[in-house]
């Protein structure tokens, strides 16, 4: 175990996934409990839309660290196509969708429907997608000097 731990954090790939993930995921959360006054709740570690994107950190971050180490690879390539639909969808199918879900929340508000517990997630805008690139685009150069 101890071979595949130092194995992991020696690999820049990992390392540049990793700190996109816990970088992203952490500004969220402070971003929930500062600007949204709202108390920590363990569900935050995993919540998803809102600012910035993990999503676009993630794939972001691995379209930068794969570039770097392998260039105009076909690697490459995929991961590009990967991550442009990815970004895509969170742009657009995801957001399309939290829209709805906002209305049907009013509606069964105005309806008082029974319903004890109604989620949706609101997709990302293009500011949020954008930063989640930043964060991923800072992470995968970071790690590809740190290794």
């Amino acid at each position: 175990m101890p071979g595949l731990i130092t194995t992991l954090l020696t690999n820049d790939i990992f390392l540049s996934i990793l700190s996109a993930v816990i970088i992203s995921q952490l500004a969220k959360i402070l971003i929930i409990i500062l600007k949204h006054k709202q108390k920590f709740n363990l569900n935050d570690l995993i919540v998803t839309g809102g600012m910035p994107s993990t999503h676009s950190a993630i794939v972001g971050s691995l379209t930068v660290i794969i570039w770097l180490n392998q260039a105009f690879s076909p690697l490459f390539f995929a991961v590009l196509a990967f991550s442009l639909i990815t970004l895509r969808d969170a742009l657009g199918v995801r957001r399309s969708v939290g829209v709805e879900g906002k209305i049907i929340e009013k509606i069964i508000k105005y309806e008082k429907m029974k319903i004890s517990k109604f989620h949706y997630s609101l997709g990302h805008s293009f500011v949020e997608v954008f930063v989640g690139l930043i964060i991923g685009f800072g992470s995968a150069v970071f790690s590809f000097n740190l290794v």
